[in-house]
């Protein structure tokens, strides 16, 4: 009992620990302090209203089919053929038993 109750302290420092250091690589440039100020001001402000975030209507244009055909390249199929996927496992296949051994 008590060395599982150790465990889950160890655990939960280590978890603090790991937050921590993301908290102080990822620092904004004005501080945490400041950062949170912000968001604050910027969440009880007007400036994050609905109404102002409503999209815009899509512009529709008539395009031909063959228009379509042209968009993607042509060098490379739109598809895998089974014969590449059954190389593909095979090669992984081998590359395994390798890292196996």
């Amino acid at each position: 009992m008590t060395g599982a109750m150790i465990g889950m302290l160890v655990t939960a420092l280590c978890a603090v620990g790991v937050l921590v250091l993301v908290a102080v690589e990822r620092r904004p440039e004005g501080g945490w302090v400041a950062w949170v100020r912000g968001s604050v001001q910027a969440w009880r402000s007007d400036e994050l209203a609905a109404a102002k975030l409503r999209p815009t209507a899509p512009v529709a244009r008539d395009t031909p089919i063959e228009d379509l055909f042209t968009l993607g390249e042509t060098a490379e199929p739109a598809y895998t053929r089974p014969e590449e996927l059954r190389s593909r496992f095979e090669l992984a296949r081998e590359q395994a038993r390798l890292l196996r051994r």
